[in-house]
């Protein structure tokens, strides 16, 4: 059976399938373009999204961090966002994070050459807990992938086939995609020592740092917060970046400044919710994993950091 995209591009022809994992033996000889699927720390931009048969758009300033080890942060910023309301309120807006996977499909009647299947799950989802998503990915020939699936449309509030293009920004400077640093939340103010941050409850946080980009998330529960947020479960989310195009939209802050990096200026952690994620100490270039730091109680602990080609 020939598989055609909304726009009537030929993406393949399939027929019984199953979904194959690589095997360390095997990645070494497999083609070029599953190792381009496969490749991390990876960056991700969005390019646009269309639902259903309509065209596309873009509607968000989205980013995506994936780590080595394949946990990710995805952020996705209203272009235009109303200071004197909660970031959470525009639909646009969606913050999430979490692991993900990537499978190919193999078997003797299939030929869909450059395509892959990723899942998405989120550990840390503004849209609320226990959200899982995937999609059908395509490498497309400018080097850009595709991806096809389906999922809650915010406009329509219905769940709708969709088509999102991502590519890889320019990386800026002699860093590239290196140190891939990742830190998360290990021990929460009210814990008891050696205690981990219980997964039921839905809290905890991860910063994410590849190159001159990094971005943290946070989920508080309602008896963390302070201030006029006190009453309500909610993500923080932050991106910093360093010697890019996009810096010009953000705002220096203190030891940032002398550094080059720049947040955001859609940040939604201000100082008066008691909360600070430590985005500028996981950008140091001497951190190394098993690096900790206690901020208001909170303890954050480096867990991946690779500087360059070697593991530290």
């Amino acid at each position: 059976m020939e598989i055609y995209g909304m726009l009537g591009e030929k993406l393949g022809s399939i027929g019984e399938v199953k979904a194959h994992h690589l095997g360390q033996a095997e990645e070494r000889d497999i083609p070029q373009w599953k190792k381009d699927f496969l490749q991390k720390p990876s960056i991700s931009t969005r390019r646009g999204i269309a639902w259903g048969y309509g065209s596309p758009y873009e509607d968000t300033d989205t980013l995506v961090l994936t780590s080595t080890q394949s946990d990710f942060i995805d952020i996705r910023f209203p272009r235009k966002r109303d200071l004197g309301k909660p970031l959470a309120s525009d639909p646009a807006f969606w913050a999430f994070s979490g692991s993900s996977t990537t499978t190919f499909l193999d078997g003797d009647s299939i030929n869909m050459p450059y395509s892959a299947h990723c899942v998405w799950k989120h550990e840390i989802d503004s849209k609320g807990p226990g959200i899982s998503d995937e999609g059908d990915m395509f490498l497309l020939p400018n080097g850009d992938c595709m991806e096809v699936g389906t999922m809650q449309n915010p406009r329509s509030g219905h769940v709708e086939m969709y088509k999102e293009y991502w590519t890889t920004p320019d990386v800026a400077g002699e860093l590239g995609h290196a140190p891939c640093i990742v830190a998360k939340i290990t021990q929460l103010p009210n814990d008891h020592e050696g205690k981990e941050v219980p997964k039921q409850k839905g809290s905890g946080g991860a910063i994410i740092r590849i190159g001159n980009y990094c971005q943290g998330i946070v989920r508080q529960q309602s008896g963390d917060l302070e201030g006029p947020l006190a009453h309500a479960d909610t993500v923080l989310v932050e991106r910093w970046t360093r010697n890019s195009s996009t810096t010009g939209d953000g705002q220096h802050s203190g030891a940032a400044a002398s550094t080059g990096w720049v947040q955001d200026w859609r940040n939604n952690t201000p100082a008066d919710t008691g909360i600070s994620m430590p985005c500028m100490w996981v950008c140091d270039d001497n951190r190394k994993l098993g690096d900790q730091t206690v901020v208001k109680g909170t303890t954050w602990e480096v867990v991946e950091a690779v500087l360059g080609q070697e593991e530290s």
